[in-house]
């Protein structure tokens, strides 16, 4: 009697936590380790962040993971004096090449201090990086404007053109009247976005 009672507790245990696990991948975003950079099928999006840009308002910039692939990523920025032209601009590479750009960059202001300080990351269930491609298009030809169409808009652009999961996040609200890092420090987190990563 005691051997049944304690082999169905074990088999409630092991139910309640696979349980969790797929209710945390219904809901789309599924954190991992600074290391699982290329955890396929899984979608990933990282939001690399300056927070002495834009006069102490903070600067974003934008890495996705292709879907699929093992370390292939489309990252870019729109507006920065710092490490493009102000149409914008986009790149591929592994994970190592976005990364080592961000933090190679240096910040004119600072007396030649990293720019890009830290990124936040998360994973989803999808990922299409040529939609989020397209996005990228269509924000960068609507023109940059400081208020209305800057680097935060074209990040979350490309993050909700990746990921319909993110796309309709009510946890991910408009960039519009939002700072850089008001959104990373407040909004991503409460999203279930990782910890920042220290560049």
């Amino acid at each position: 009697m005691v051997g049944t009672k304690m082999i169905r507790s074990a088999a409630a245990r092991a139910a309640a936590s696979l349980a969790g696990a797929l209710a945390l991948l219904a809901g789309g975003a599924v954190t991992a380790s600074v290391d699982a950079q290329a955890a396929a099928p899984l979608g990933r999006v990282c939001m690399f962040e300056a927070p002495d840009g834009a006069y102490g308002l903070g600067h974003a910039a934008f890495a996705v993971k292709v879907r699929g692939e093992a370390n292939h990523w489309v990252y870019g920025s729109f507006g920065s004096t710092n490490d493009g032209p102000m149409a914008g601009w986009i790149k591929g590479g592994k994970w190592e090449q976005a990364r080592a750009h961000f933090t190679d960059v240096r910040d004119r202001d600072q007396n030649g201090a990293r720019y890009y300080t830290r990124y936040r990351c998360v994973n989803t269930k999808d990922g299409d990086v040529k939609r989020a491609q397209s996005w990228y298009g269509a924000v960068k030809g609507r023109g940059y404007n400081a208020a209305l169409n800057n680097c935060l808009h074209m990040s979350m652009a490309v993050f909700k053109g990746c990921s319909e999961v993110l796309r309709n996040d009510p946890r991910l609200p408009s960039a519009t009247k939002q700072f850089p890092n008001d959104y990373f420090e407040k909004i991503l987190p409460a999203a279930h976005w990782e910890a920042p990563h220290n560049l």
